[in-house]
């Protein structure tokens, strides 16, 4: 919330003469269709806890609201937009259930607007390996845990959900936060919008950060930050638990803060991979990394 509050008295500064463009912040823990509510919210229709039920926080975000509260409190004393990014949990069952074919026409427009740039950003050598570090090691976790026999939404599966599905899932998530700050972007030159969203949705590059600049084109900038990152933040699901710290932000010395993959054409699972030559090039964790003393924004 201090970020949040500084950029906005920093661009009032900046633009002494004439209103500045707007500002919004994006918000990966409400879902699209929750917009309306989070725009009465600002305007001061309802209250806090009018919205938190309108947006169903409880049963569709897991983590408690007394985090994020102080950026809902600067967001509303300072009139900014709050922006829905995520995608509707009812939309991503149907992903986890079926895949991408079991959605309609119509819930494919609303999250994937260039079908063409979506499919070709999973192409990529430096894509995959991206998947095969943060994805994969993600759904290896849940099967461990036994979450994966039951949808977002709570619709009980068969068996588990497959890594296709999974991976759908997933890549929609991103599409949906990207495409609608895009959206956000696009309807207001100049703007600028602060998504918060987590870690795993923008580190090396691939998540969000980088459909947005796939749909940018370098018409606009785009600047991925990541505050006070920790060990199991930047190394794959599952792997770090047991190391001393790991869950510590006070320690960015050990974090990972690059991500290799090989040139095309050569198999990421044979001794050639590892031959310096045969470095494709490197993803980075984020642009900037802030980590504060006590580890609270």
């Amino acid at each position: 919330a201090t970020l949040i509050r500084k950029l906005h008295e920093d661009r009032k500064r900046l633009f002494t003469k004439t209103a500045p463009p707007p500002m919004a912040i994006g918000l990966e823990q409400v879902q699209r269709q929750f917009q309306p509510v989070l725009d009465d919210f600002i305007a001061g229709k309802i209250s806090e806890e009018e919205m938190l039920k309108g947006v169903d926080w409880e049963k569709r975000w897991f983590w408690s609201y007394a985090n994020y509260k102080p950026v809902f409190d600067a967001a509303r004393e300072l009139k900014i937009p709050l922006i829905a990014l995520n995608v509707n949990s009812e939309d991503l069952a149907v992903v986890e259930k079926g895949g991408f074919p079991a959605l309609t026409r119509s819930q494919i427009r609303t999250y994937i607007q260039d079908p063409n740039g979506f499919a070709e950003f999973a192409k990529p050598e430096s894509y995959k390996t991206y998947v095969s570090y943060v994805i994969r090691p993600s759904y290896d976790l849940h099967q461990q845990m036994g979450l994966l026999r039951t949808t977002i939404s709570g619709q009980t599966l068969d068996e588990d959900m497959p890594f296709r599905n999974f991976f759908s899932g997933r890549i929609l998530w991103d599409e949906s936060m990207a495409s609608g700050a895009f959206s956000w972007t696009e309807a207001n030159p100049g703007g600028l919008m602060v998504g918060l969203v987590g870690a795993d949705h923008v580190k090396f590059d691939s998540g969000v950060p980088g459909r947005y600049a796939r749909m940018a084109a370098g018409t606009r900038e785009n600047v991925s930050v990541i505050l006070n990152p920790t060990l199991i933040d930047t190394r794959p699901s599952g792997t770090v638990s047991n190391i001393l710290n790991s869950a510590s932000s006070q320690f960015p010395d050990t974090i990972t803060l690059q991500l290799r993959y090989v040139k095309e054409g050569v198999d990421f699972r044979s001794p050639e991979m590892r031959k310096p030559e045969n470095t494709g090039g490197v993803l980075p964790l984020a642009d900037y990394i802030i980590v504060t003393e006590d580890g609270t924004t």
